[in-house]
């Protein structure tokens, strides 16, 4: 026995009569198949003692070894990341941005080491850093961890790296959303938002920062089309605005409201270029760190650029706009089924005049 533990389990295998490819473990008894592949010998754990169990096992796994390139087997999970990376140029910023943050965290807290090939990465290990990751996110960003996830490893799988993607053996591929607490500033609270913006007079960006805010708030429109929005998108005959949503790519149309003319007006002045058609309106991109900054200043809830759109729409519910039009000028295309079920749960949560008023009209 002091002999047999010294020897390697390769050692230890011995072939079983009449069976190509067959091998059995001199002291527990598991059954092995043993087959040269491409002139190098493959040794694979058949993962019972069972001997008909065995055979049906080496079938199957006989049958993989074509499915598998024997160059791309060696594949680490760096290499793959990179392979990953490559074949998403062309995807917009928002999406390129998104992966690129999960690619460095994975990279920085996966604890299997980045040069471990994809054929020893285990269901176990994904489970692992994704259980990591659930306990500081939300279900929509672990939904998009174990998204990224999956698309990784089918690229192992359409390349012959692996048979079968070691995503399908994680336990929890997805979580049903969290429905999110919305917010939505008064009218007071925005207005007191872009003042303490402006005022900050050390800030350099205070200006750009608090026109922003406010024509987020004015327009109603996202942080997105403000920032590429061009005086030449402003149809000052027509008091229009004409503007590309980004999520769809639509064109849609914007009144310039009352309320908004004059900052517009107010822009165009404060440009050099005394508002060309290709010149931007603003000088920014986004004002997320003004905006929270002036929230924490208040005392207010960390308001987002969102929430501040939120405040035109609001705005318009109040003063009875019909929902198909509101809708219209966000952009959507669904008849102003958004707007019901997502933003008015919370028009009048803040405003208690506004419910009395409401309730006012029940006979």
């Amino acid at each position: 026995m002091a002999t047999n533990q010294k020897l390697s389990t390769r050692q230890l295998l011995e072939k079983i009569p009449n069976f190509p490819c067959l091998y059995r473990h001199k002291l527990n008894g598991c059954y092995y198949g043993i087959k040269k592949v491409s002139g190098k010998r493959k040794d694979h754990s058949l993962q019972t003692t069972d001997r008909k169990i065995a055979e049906r096992k080496l079938a199957d796994w006989i049958k993989s070894l074509d499915k598998i390139d024997a160059t791309a087997e060696k594949t680490t999970l760096n290499q793959l990341i990179e392979k990953f990376v490559a074949g998403r140029h062309g995807k917009s910023d928002s999406t390129s941005a998104t992966e690129a943050s999960i690619v460095k965290l994975l990279k920085s807290e996966w604890r299997h080491g980045l040069d471990i090939r994809i054929s020893q990465i285990k269901p176990s290990f994904l489970d692992e850093w994704l259980a990591n990751q659930e306990g500081r996110v939300k279900h929509t960003t672990y939904n998009r961890y174990c998204s990224f996830l999956k698309q990784l490893f089918e690229i192992a799988v359409s390349d012959r790296m692996v048979i079968e993607s070691p995503f399908l053996g994680v336990k929890t591929k997805w979580k049903k959303p969290q429905k999110p607490r919305r917010i939505v500033p008064t009218q007071e609270q925005f207005n007191a938002i872009v003042n303490e913006i402006r005022s900050q007079r050390f800030n350099a960006e205070a200006h750009d920062s608090a026109n922003f805010v406010e024509f987020l708030g004015l327009a109603g429109l996202g942080q997105a089309e403000a920032s590429s929005l061009t005086f030449g998108d402003i149809d000052w005959h027509r008091n229009v605005l004409h503007i590309k949503r980004h999520k769809t790519q639509e064109r849609f149309q914007v009144p310039i409201y009352e309320f908004l003319k004059p900052l517009l007006e107010r822009l165009k002045t404060l440009h050099s270029s005394h508002g060309s058609p290709e010149t931007k309106v603003f000088k920014i991109h986004d004002a997320r760190k003004a905006l929270s900054a002036a929230c924490l200043r208040l005392g207010f809830p960390k308001f987002t650029q969102r929430n501040i759109r939120a405040v035109l729409i609001r705005r318009l519910w109040q003063s009875k706009v019909d929902v198909k039009l509101i809708s219209k000028w966000q952009g959507h295309q669904d008849g102003g089924r958004l707007i019901l079920n997502t933003y008015t749960e919370v028009f009048g949560a803040d405003d208690e005049d506004y419910i009395k008023t409401e309730l006012a009209k029940v006979k």
